[in-house]
């Protein structure tokens, strides 16, 4: 019974976020001006304060990725400040997209590192099991073994689709159109 008032409350949720034309909308206040940028950004790298990029997460989280995303950043900006703004979102979701593709490149040889280890492993152990040769040995590469191929089935079974789902959610960041809303207009 709580299980499904859990997903009536996710899709009531996903409902009141969604506008007329199918996208899940995050309304952002940027009125203050002064936390605006990361203060330790400079000039020519200037981005974005992280916490406006983990408040935008944290709204999208449970949107599914297949949904379009459009972000509406509330507060006065120019012309040239609102393409700055624009520029630094696309280059931060294209930074993170590089990352957990990194991070999907490193599973994927710890993975097949691990199995390979594992499965040679293995057979030394199978080779000196029916050789009865060096009991002691036999069962520490036994042990050795089945670690690696367990470590393996964690890398393939737990950490990649979980990598798989951040770079989903980091494309749907990617891909998201990027409105402002004056403040005069916040009466919508």
């Amino acid at each position: 019974m709580r299980r499904k008032q859990e997903k009536r409350e996710l899709l009531e949720y996903i409902e009141r976020t969604m506008d007329g034309d199918g996208n899940a909308v995050v309304d952002v206040s940027l009125d203050d001006k002064e936390t605006l940028y990361n203060p330790l950004s400079q000039k020519g790298d200037k981005d974005l304060n992280g916490e406006i990029y983990e408040y935008i997460e944290a709204q999208t989280n449970i949107i599914p990725a297949k949904i379009p995303l459009r972000i509406r950043l509330h507060g006065d900006f120019t012309e040239a400040e609102q393409g700055e703004i624009r520029q630094m979102m696309q280059r931060h979701y294209v930074m993170k997209s590089f990352d957990i593709s990194w991070d999907l490149f490193a599973n994927f040889r710890k993975m097949l590192f691990l199995a390979l280890f594992g499965a040679i492993v293995l057979s030394v152990y199978l080779y000196l099991a029916f050789t009865g040769k060096n009991v002691f040995m036999t069962e520490i590469l036994s042990i050795v073994g089945s670690f690696s191929l367990w470590e393996a089935a964690d890398a393939f079974l737990l950490e990649r689709p979980h990598l798989r789902r951040e770079h989903r959610n980091n494309r749907q960041s990617l891909n998201a159109r990027i409105e402002f809303v004056a403040d005069s207009a916040r009466g919508e």
